[in-house]
Parts: structure tokens; sequence; C-alpha cells
């Protein structure tokens, strides 16, 4: 997958492009870096309707190519050196969105299974759940 990031992109307009790969992780975009394992203040995190230039005014315009078989920690860090934009990926967990600070040596492509799999097994417990309520009445 490639992102073409230029001044006027905005955060929203890389978050969908990332999501439409990877539908069971997100990214979000913050004020302040993290170090690798660590997770970012929700009070620092940057609305997606800013486009770069607002952020970063002096980022060089370009592509950023992101392989399923890429770290999550290198890709937050690719974001932070080359776009001065501090990145969590999120994915979920049982239907609730939590950031990849324990996953930041997997692949995007096995913390994408690994979260589609964990909403599937939510899905089904829901779904065992509302089955025996029925069977009850």
């Amino acid at each position: 997958m490639h992102i073409k990031i230029h001044d006027d992109i905005t955060l929203e307009q890389i978050k969908n492009v990332f999501s439409s790969y990877y539908p069971y992780l997100k990214l979000e975009f913050f004020s302040k870096p993290h170090m690798i394992f660590e997770s970012s203040e929700e009070k620092c995190m940057i609305c997606g309707s800013k486009k770069l230039k607002e952020i970063n005014p002096t980022h060089t315009d370009a592509v950023i190519n992101i392989q399923p078989t890429e770290l999550v920690s290198d890709l937050e860090n690719e974001f932070q050196e080359r776009f001065g934009l501090p990145t969590q990926v999120f994915r979920k967990e049982k239907g609730e969105w939590a950031q990849t600070t324990g996953m930041d040596v997997f692949t995007l492509k096995d913390v994408n299974d690994f979260s589609k799999n964990d909403s599937d097994e939510f899905l089904v417990e829901d779904y065992d759940e509302g089955f025996e309520e029925e069977e009850e009445l």
C-alpha cells in the first residue's frame, strides 16, 4: 500500500487509506512522540481534520510505502521521522480500540489478523449469549 503524503492531506485521509487495507487496525496521530512499547496520552491526540501543513509545515512531500511485513514500531517511527507525525497503531480488542504498545514488534499483518480473530470471537460470544437467552424463554 502506498499513501502520497503532501501539504493538503488530512490526517483523516491518511487514516482512511490505512484502515481500508487493515480494517482491524487504525492510526492515530499525537502531538508528542513516544518510545517503543509506550502508550500515547489521549489528551495529545490530534484532530483528524487537520492538514499536514498545519502540523508540520517543514515536512517533505513523499510517498509512504506500507507493507504487511512491516513492524508496528517501524511504521510509527517512519511517520515520526519522515513527517514529524507521532503515530500510534491501534487494534480492535473485544470491540474496543486499544493501542498496540505490547505488540510493537509484531507485523501489521499479524496484528491485523490477531485483531480480526479477537473480534470474531467477540461476535461469537455475543451470539452464543443471545442464543442461550432465547433457549431459556
